[in-house]
């Protein structure tokens, strides 16, 4: 739940500070399977959390001053943090793992059971692993996403650290020597904090999302790269992967449609460009192909490409402003997930290069490019 949480409130903290200042929109996600389970289970959630969990924990942030809201989270950080001592060992960071480990001991005596954080004062950075990124140091790959009840979002890869986590929690074993009452006082007490510092990143995801559930699973899943690679991002361009391989079965290529598609320059930019936007491609010379049965190929007008979902929405925010209606469609390239701001519905191909060039004009986006839709 904790880890559940922290990586909900850093996700919406990168959309707020990617600049989201309008409605999500939805993408196809490849790791969400069982998204109509996993949706009823978040709205099963959420009912519990409007119905108890939200408003004690607005009675507690009402009646409770600041400093000891700090030094209540302060506390359970502090006891749940051998966990990051292990993963750190585990993923074979040998000198963080020091660090964390004389952390957790200096919060733990001069800190007073963790109540201030003293270690940070010192020059000990607080860091955060757990079992689910070790296994995707050891190579697991990205595993399904799934919403489990009053626990929240996860994955199958990160499921296994509910079990580390809680082993690894001096309070786990506290509250096995004391008396029932006081375990489900502290267990009480780690909610509603957790909760608490939930509140102002659900608040706006509840105001600004048009679907708080893409909203939240998409936050997730970028929280969890952040963590995963240490705040780094990876460089890989979104190219013609496997994904826009054409079906040689259903299609073959006609010489007298031909038609030259101008071609790209690495990188989208422009009046509305965002950053970050992966670099574009196109093809010059491409034949547009026809099916057996006399179909024309149908090809996508795509305006950028993004790593990151925030800064895609946040380009279909600044296209919606010139009145240009696209949509963002999750696609997996090389192992990565890309985020394309894209026209909604597919054109043949003399249609898709005059529109292309339209777009070009109309937004300064000179990288933006067209790709074959996928057969039907």
């Amino acid at each position: 739940m904790k880890q559940a949480l922290n990586s909900l409130l850093h996700g919406v903290r990168l959309l707020a500070v990617a600049g989201l200042l309008a409605a999500c929109a939805t993408a196809e996600n490849h790791y969400d399977p069982i998204e109509p389970v996993n949706r009823v289970t978040d709205g099963l959630n959420n009912l519990v959390d409007k119905v108890a969990m939200k408003p004690v924990t607005a009675t507690y942030r009402a009646i409770t001053p600041l400093p000891v809201q700090r030094s209540i989270s302060n506390f359970y950080d502090n006891w749940a943090y051998p966990n990051t001592v292990l993963n750190d060992f585990l993923q074979g960071k040998g000198r963080q793992g020091v660090q964390d480990l004389g952390r957790f001991l200096v919060n733990s005596t001069i800190g007073i059971a963790g109540l201030f954080d003293v270690a940070s004062s010192m020059g000990l950075e607080k860091h955060e692993e757990d079992f689910g990124q070790t296994l995707a140091v050891w190579g697991v790959p990205r595993l399904a996403y799934i919403v489990y009840p009053f626990l929240g979002p996860n994955s199958l890869r990160k499921t296994p650290d509910l079990v580390t986590s809680t082993l690894t929690n001096g309070l786990f074993w506290v509250s096995l020597a004391v008396a029932p009452p006081a375990a489900l006082t502290l267990t009480a007490l780690r909610y509603i904090d957790l909760r608490s510092r939930a509140m102002s990143a659900t608040d706006m995801r509840d105001e600004l999302a048009l679907d708080p559930y893409v909203f939240t699973r998409e936050a997730w899943f970028q929280a969890r790269e952040h963590l995963i690679h240490d705040g780094a991002t990876s460089g890989e361009s979104d190219g013609w992967g496997d994904d826009d391989r054409w079906d040689d079965e259903d299609w073959s290529e006609t010489p007298a449609e031909t038609l030259a598609v101008a071609a790209a320059p690495s990188r989208a930019h422009g009046a509305i460009g965002v950053d970050g936007a992966s670099p574009a491609r196109a093809e010059v010379g491409q034949q547009a192909p026809v099916s057996r049965q006399g179909r024309v190929r149908l090809y996508h007008v795509i305006l950028t490409s993004h790593a990151v979902y925030a800064e895609a929405l946040r380009q279909q925010v600044a296209l919606r402003k010139l009145r240009i209606a696209t949509r963002i469609e999750a696609v997996t390239i090389h192992g990565r997930r890309w985020y394309r701001v894209q026209l909604p519905d597919p054109l043949p191909i003399e249609k898709a290069a005059r529109m292309l060039d339209e777009m070009k004009r109309r937004t300064g986006l000179a990288g933006a490019w067209i790709a074959p839709a996928q057969s039907p």
